[in-house]
């Protein structure tokens, strides 16, 4: 993961993120204690040209120190219509996509649209401490946003695991 430390808390770091290291392409919101190795480029001078060049957006992200995953998840909600939710810090996990529907300081509600632009008609009941890195106002989610399906409202709330299998409850 490559990017431009923007904001930082006490749990969370906001990185505006480098796509093919010269691009912005939105904000990766990372726990700190997922953080394992940090170093800068030994390219740096290329890539500042090059991003100066291509041109690097005033970042737009402000967390308080004592942020929590919940301030995450509305600085992502406030900034962009739709983010992606990792649960694991490892890169071959699986992420969600989807517009946040409702929010309180431990659960969240997702309403998830897949990879063909296609929406859920009910949300994932989500935990606050199983998320481990939120991303938005990337190239992938603002293109579902522009090109995806129109989103429908809620119908109802399932558990998020029943979202990974076949079966409804």
């Amino acid at each position: 993961m490559w990017g431009y430390v923007v904001a930082l808390s006490a749990r969370w770091v906001v990185l505006q993120s480098l796509e093919a290291a010269v691009y912005i392409d939105g904000y990766d919101v990372i726990r700190v204690d997922d953080i394992t190795e940090v170093w800068e480029d030994g390219a740096a001078g290329y890539i500042e040209r090059a991003v100066a060049a291509l041109g690097r957006p005033a970042p737009d992200v402000a967390l308080s120190q004592t942020a929590g995953t919940a301030d995450v998840l509305q600085v992502a909600r406030d900034a962009a219509d739709l983010m992606c939710v990792h649960f694991e810090k490892d890169d071959d996990a699986p992420m969600l996509v989807g517009h946040l529907v409702r929010l309180d300081e431990t659960t969240f509600d997702l309403q998830l649209i897949d990879p063909g632009g296609v929406w859920e008609v009910d949300v994932a009941q989500i935990a606050c401490t199983e998320v481990t890195r939120v991303e938005f106002g990337d190239r992938y989610s603002v293109a579902l946003t522009r090109f995806g399906d129109r989103r429908p409202e809620p119908e109802g709330a399932r558990a998020l695991d029943s979202f990974c299998t076949d079966e409804v409850d």
